[in-house]
């Protein structure tokens, strides 16, 4: 059928066989080319940022990331991250040296697990550098761990104060070689070595103090004070 003329136009579709031509052919395959390149360049950076910074390999603690460590790292790249930062402070500032013995405060809670962790990682790589030195001349430093037993201003069971300590005795126990002193002291021995009269003398004290800060207060000094009194016998 010819093309008519008519205000409907070509009423033979042969608009349809007319071929497109190549440079316009050409453009809409590169511009096809072009978003698949995007596409998938946008999916690998998503992907990259579902992964450890540092492996590359596994994804992070915290899922879809975060301002925080924990939305960087995985597991084992973070707990690393951490330990090279609480090594550095302490190579650093010299605050451990061959001759010292390390009292660590023990709470059972997170921070001090870790603070016990990394000092006993630092000891026993102390004690691999002693062992492979032949003349020996720098000594491991010692560690101690010390547990306040804050029972008489807190209303505990007496079961749960035991299986409480028996488990900090495990995880101390563990952290071996090497060895490490475990020392349970009751935070009225801050006043006398007789705990009868030290107990009372403890609890007649707290019970003067009626302001929950103040009273708050007065434990962390005593606790400061066990610490300082452990650390005369260590």
């Amino acid at each position: 059928m010819a093309c008519s003329n008519t205000p409907g136009g070509c009423q033979s579709n042969c608009h349809n066989n007319v071929e497109e031509p190549q440079d316009f052919v050409q453009t809409l395959g590169n511009k096809n080319t072009a978003t698949t390149t995007t596409t998938t360049a946008e999916f690998l950076q998503q992907q990259q940022k579902n992964l450890c910074v540092k492996c590359k390999a596994n994804p992070p603690i915290a899922a879809g990331g975060g301002g925080g460590d924990e939305g960087r790292f995985c597991g084992d790249c973070f707990r690393s991250n951490l330990y090279a930062k609480f090594r550095l402070a302490v190579t650093s500032h010299a605050m451990i040296t061959p001759s010292d013995n390390v009292l660590v405060a023990f709470s059972g809670g997170p921070s001090s697990r870790v603070a016990l962790q990394f000092v006993h990682e630092m000891q026993q790589r102390a004690q691999k550098n002693f062992d492979a030195n032949k003349d020996r001349s720098l000594p491991v430093f010692g560690v101690g761990v010390t547990v306040i037993d804050e029972s008489t201003a807190y209303p505990i069971a007496p079961n749960k104060v035991k299986e409480a300590i028996q488990e900090i005795r495990v995880i101390v126990s563990n952290l071996a070689p090497p060895i490490k002193q475990l020392h349970v002291v009751p935070i009225e021995d801050v006043y006398a070595s007789n705990l009868i009269d030290g107990k009372d003398r403890l609890e007649k004290l707290l019970n003067s103090v009626n302001d929950a800060t103040g009273k708050e207060d007065l434990l962390l000094h005593l606790r400061i004070l066990t610490l300082q009194k452990v650390c005369l016998q260590f």
